[in-house]
């Protein structure tokens, strides 16, 4: 997954840098894996608690090189990169300066599930050739270490990479369908209509995830929080563009407040509702933000001012 603002459990540690890019690791997440490892030797012995860590260790890696991979050709395309953060219900790679452009976005989302698949590649050709090797030579003791290691890097990484195609926006298959979107209907129109995919996606999770997993309504209830948070970045910058954009100062107007305000009342920068603010998806008519919308975004970022544009 990739995201603009992210603030997760609790300060996370500095594990080191890759290709230059920051790895930072939540310690919840170090909590879980120790409690599941410790679970599961209590029940089953040492061998089950010290094949849990090693388990959980190629899951992590797996997710570490799936954000890796959306960071890197980020970084090629030009746009910044904070740090990658590996917390409980998987990995952030924190982008900054990421464009309003289909092309871009598409790429760098479909970087992340590609790297999986790549990797579960690897595996089958690993597993192939053992089958291979061990029809030529004796080698069960050394088969029965690989080819269950080698089968777990296949089973995660083809889930992994098939989960993360799902258009749940902002996950990676929901920002690929924005771009898709995004290329017919504009910028501002493809976000809404990826968000509201995204969010029957996160009230599935929500509802009917915990069949397969207990960390999946939770990561539902991520998805609600993080697509609305997208989609509201998405129409300041538009209302923003419309109401004479950024100055070298930033925007123009010192409290957001009042932006929103002129937009419930009838549009920005002297226009009709709909006419200016829909920055040049005239197949879309954007009302702007009530009052009810206002007080709830303060409510949860504090006073909107000019810093606080995405």
């Amino acid at each position: 997954m990739t995201f603009g603002v992210f603030n997760g459990p609790g300060r996370p540690w500095h594990l080191g840098r890759v290709a230059g890019i920051p790895i930072r690791l939540q310690p919840f997440l170090l909590v879980l894996v120790v409690g599941l490892a410790l679970s599961q030797a209590l029940k089953l012995g040492w061998q089950a608690g010290l094949m849990t860590i090693f388990g959980l260790g190629l899951v992590l890696g797996s997710v570490l090189l799936h954000e890796l991979g959306h960071a890197l050709v980020a970084r090629r395309l030009g746009v910044g990169v904070r740090d990658i953060t590996l917390w409980p219900l998987g990995g952030v790679a924190m982008l900054e300066g990421m464009p309003d452009d289909p092309a871009v976005e598409g790429a760098v989302a479909l970087a992340g599930p590609l790297v999986n698949f790549a990797l579960a590649g690897l595996g089958i050709v690993g597993l192939l050739m053992l089958g291979v090797l061990s029809q030529m030579t004796s080698m069960a003791p050394f088969e029965l270490g690989v080819v269950p290691v080698l089968g777990l890097l296949v089973w995660v990484n083809l889930v992994m990479g098939v989960f993360n195609l799902l258009p749940a926006f902002p996950m990676d298959g929901g920002k690929i369908l924005r771009s898709l979107l995004a290329r017919r209907r504009g910028w501002l129109r493809g976000t809404e209509t990826a968000a509201q995919i995204g969010r029957l996606f996160a009230w599935g999770m929500i509802l009917f995830g915990w069949q397969w997993s207990l960390m999946m309504p939770f990561l539902g209830l991520f998805l609600l929080f993080a697509g609305s948070k997208e989609l509201l970045g998405v129409r300041l910058r538009h209302m923003a563009g419309a109401a004479g954009g950024f100055g070298p100062r930033g925007f123009a107007f010192g409290n957001l407040e009042d932006l929103f305000r002129q937009a419930a009342a009838g549009g920005v920068g002297g226009g009709s509702p709909g006419s200016g603010a829909n920055h040049g998806d005239p197949s879309h008519s954007q009302q702007g933000f009530s009052d009810e919308d206002v007080r709830r975004m303060e409510a949860q970022r504090g006073r909107l001012r000019s810093d606080d544009l995405p």
